[in-house]
C-alpha cells in the first residue's frame, strides 16, 4: 500500500523549519528514539523512568500484526454469536481511536457501534435507549483500570443487564487494560467474556495500534491486518534508516517544533468531512504530549474553520484530505494560506486503511516535537489535580449532601453566571450581556477561547455549540476550541492546565431533566459530572486561568439558545465595543 501523501509548506517559518530539521538530525533524534533513550527528552531520573516505560508503541506493530488474523477470527465469532451492538466504555486514549474507526469506516450490515465517554446522564440514557441489551457487547477499556467514569458506566450497565434477566451477565463484557490493574481483577471477579492485557509500556494516547484500538476495530469488521501493514510501512519511512530529507515524521515534527519554539503555538486541524474524527484523536495526542511546563502546542480541532485572519496569524494549519471526498472548502483555504506565506501541512489519504500509517506518523512527529520543546511527551503532570479535586468534592458531598457551587454573580434568562478569583471582580454584574462583554474584553491577540460543555454530546447540542463557536471565532478573531466534559479532561485538559498561559475558558453546566444512580455509590451520574466540572474549575482557578461558569437552570436546549442570543447581542452594536 502506498504511503499517505504529505506536503509541507513552511511559509514564513521556512528558515526556522530547516534549522529545526537540521538540529534533530544532527542530534540523532530518531536514532535515540528507536534505541529507547530517554535523554532525547529529559535527563533527570524521574522523567527517564517514565519515558523508558512509554516507548512500546514503536515495536507493538509487529506483535499486533502477528495477532491480526486471530483477532479477526475472534471478532467474527463474537459477531456470529448474536452481538449486534458494541458499546465502548472508556475515556481519552481508550476511546478516541475506536471512535475514529467507527465513524470513518462503513458500518457492517445490522451492527452498530457506540462510544460512551461521558458521565452525563442524558448521554448514558441515549445509548441505553438505542441498544438491544440482550444483543450488546460492552468493551470496558482503561489502561489504569481505575478510571471513575468507565467503572461507573460498567457498574450501571451490569446492573441494568442483571435487572433485565440476561444471563450470564459477564458474557456481555470484554475488558482491555494493563496486567494486574483493578479492572483486570474486576474482569475475573465478574467473569468477563474476555480480557485483553495491553503491553504496559504504552501510554493511552499512543495506544491506537495496540489492543485498545485494534480489538474494537476488529469487532467493527475492519481489516486490521491491512491497517497494520500501512503503519509498518510508515514506520520504515519514519525511522532512522529512512531517507532523512523525505522522512514524513521528521518533516512534520520539525514544522511543529519550529512553530512551537517560535511561539506560533496553535495547530488548526481541518479536514474533509469523513476525517474530522481523526482531528479529535490528533488533538489529544498533541495537547497531552506537549502541553506542560507552561508551553506546548494548542490543537484546534472539530471541523469548524476559523477565519483566514486567524489561520494566518500564529497558527500552523494541518489539512487532512480523503480521496474521493469534496475538497471545495479546503482547496481555497490552502491557496489563500500559501498566498499569505502562512505555514501549513497538507496530508492526503487514499483510503481509510491508511489511518494506521497516519497514527504512527503523528505519534513519531509529536514525540520529535516534544524533543524540540525539551518536553517529556509521555507524562501528564497536571491531569491528576482535577481528579483529586473531584474526589475531594465527592467525599464532602457524601458527608454534607451539598456541592460547593458558590454564589452566582448574576442570574438572567435561565443562566447563572459564576466566577472566582480575578474574574469575579472584573466582570460586570449588570446583566448577562455585560458579564460576557467584560469577560471577552480581557482577551489578548495570541489567546484562545475554550468552550467546555458538560452536556450530552448529541446532534442537537452539537449544532447549537458549533454555531456559538463559529460566532465567537469570527467576532473575537481568536481560535475557539470546543470540548465536552468530562471527555476533554482526558484529552486536551492537560494542556489547559499545564500549557501556555493563553487560554480563556467558558465552562457550561446544566440542570439535568433526569438523573441516573451509580450502583454502589452515594452519588448519581449527574452529581459526579458536576463534581468533575467544579474540580476542573478549581484547577483552572488555582493556576490563575480566566474562567467563567455558566449554569443552565432551565435545561440544555433552552439554555444554549439563550446563551447564543446573549452572545449575538454582545456583538450586535459594534466590534469595537469589546
Amino acid at each position: 500500500m502506498p504511503l499517505t501523501v504529505q506536503r509541507i509548506s513552511p511559509g514564513y517559518l521556512a528558515e526556522a523549519y530547516q534549522e529545526e530539521s537540521n538540529r534533530l538530525r544532527a542530534g540523532e533524534a530518531l536514532q535515540k528514539m528507536w534505541a529507547r533513550q530517554p535523554g532525547l527528552w529529559k535527563d533527570d531520573p524521574e522523567h527517564a523512568r517514565i519515558i523508558a516505560n512509554r516507548l512500546g508503541w514503536i515495536g507493538v506493530l509487529d506483535s499486533m500484526r502477528a495477532e491480526a488474523a486471530a483477532l479477526q477470527d475472534l471478532a467474527r465469532d463474537i459477531r456470529d454469536s448474536g452481538v449486534n451492538d458494541i458499546v465502548l466504555l472508556g475515556m481519552g486514549g481508550s476511546s478516541l481511536a475506536p471512535e475514529v474507526f467507527s465513524l470513518i469506516f462503513p458500518a457492517p450490515s445490522g451492527r452498530r457501534f457506540f462510544v460512551l465517554d461521558s458521565t452525563d446522564p442524558t448521554s448514558i440514557q441515549q445509548v441505553e435507549r438505542s441498544i438491544d441489551l440482550a444483543h450488546s457487547l460492552f468493551i470496558v477499556a482503561s489502561k489504569s483500570g481505575k478510571t471513575i467514569e468507565t467503572l461507573s458506566q460498567f457498574f450501571y450497565f451490569h446492573h441494568r443487564l442483571t435487572q433485565a434477566g440476561i444471563r450470564p451477565v459477564g458474557r456481555s463484557f470484554l475488558a482491555i487494560t494493563d496486567l494486574g490493574s483493578y479492572l483486570d481483577h474486576l474482569a475475573d471477579e465478574y467473569n468477563f467474556r474476555l480480557t485483553f492485557r495491553n503491553p504496559p509500556d504504552i501510554g493511552g494516547r499512543y495506544s491506537a495500534l495496540s489492543y485498545f484500538g485494534l480489538v474494537p476495530a476488529a469487532l467493527w469488521g475492519i481489516d486490521i491486518a491491512a491497517m497494520l501493514d500501512s503503519a509498518i510501512e510508515m514506520r520504515a519511512a519514519c525511522g532512522p534508516e529512512g531517507q532523512s530529507d523525505a522522512n514524513p515524521a521528521l518533516q512534520l515534527g520539525s514544522l511543529l517544533g519550529a512553530a512551537g519554539r517560535r511561539g506560533d503555538d496553535k495547530l488548526v486541524l481541518l479536514s474533509t468531512p469523513k476525517l474530522t474524527p481523526l482531528g479529535n484523536w490528533i488533538e489529544q495526542l498533541i495537547a497531552e504530549s506537549t502541553g506542560k511546563e507552561e508551553r506546548g502546542i494548542v490543537p484546534v480541532a472539530g471541523g469548524v474553520a476559523p477565519p483566514l485572519e486567524v489561520l494566518a496569524r500564529g497558527c500552523v494549519t494541518a489539512a487532512l484530505l480523503l480521496e474521493g471526498e469534496d475538497q471545495a472548502i479546503l482547496g481555497p483555504i490552502l491557496c489563500a494560506l500559501e498566498q499569505r506565506n502562512a505555514p501549513f501541512v497538507e496530508i492526503r489519504l487514499k483510503s481509510p486503511a491508511q489511518l494506521g500509517a497516519e497514527f504512527f506518523k503523528w505519534e513519531t512527529a509529536t514525540a520529535l516535537a516534544g524533543a524540540s520543546l525539551a518536553i517529556d511527551p509521555f507524562d501528564e503532570p497536571n491531569v491528576q489535580e482535577s481528579k483529586d479535586n473531584t474526589a475531594r468534592i465527592l467525599e464532602g458531598f457524601e458527608i454534607s449532601g451539598e456541592m460547593p457551587l458558590g454564589s452566582p454573580r448574576l442570574a438572567e434568562s435561565g443562566i447563572e453566571v459564576y466566577a472566582d478569583g480575578a474574574v469575579r471582580g472584573s466582570i460586570s454584574t449588570l446583566q448577562l450581556t455585560a458579564a460576557l462583554r467584560t469577560f471577552f474584553s480581557e482577551r489578548r491577540p495570541d489567546d484562545y477561547l475554550a468552550i467546555l460543555a458538560y452536556v450530552a454530546r448529541d446532534a442537537a447540542n452539537g449544532a447549537e455549540l458549533d454555531t456559538l463557536r463559529a460566532t465567537l471565532d469570527e467576532r473575537l478573531a481568536l481560535p475557539v476550541l470546543l470540548g465536552y466534559g468530562p471527555r476533554y479532561m482526558h484529552s486536551i485538559g492537560q494542556l489547559y492546565k499545564g500549557g501556555p498561559a493563553s487560554g480563556m475558558f467558558l465552562l457550561i453546566t446544566s440542570e439535568k431533566p433526569e438523573d441516573l444512580p451509580i450502583p454502589g455509590a452515594k452519588y448519581t451520574f449527574g452529581q459526579l459530572e458536576m463534581a468533575q466540572a467544579l474540580g476542573d474549575l478549581q484547577s483552572l482557578g488555582r493556576l490563575g486561568k480566566p474562567a467563567l461558569r455558566l449554569h443552565l437552570t432551565e435545561g440544555v436546549p433552552a439554555g444554549l439558545t439563550a446563551l447564543r442570543r446573549a452572545i449575538d447581542q454582545v456583538f450586535s452594536a459594534s466590534r469595537s465595543a469589546i
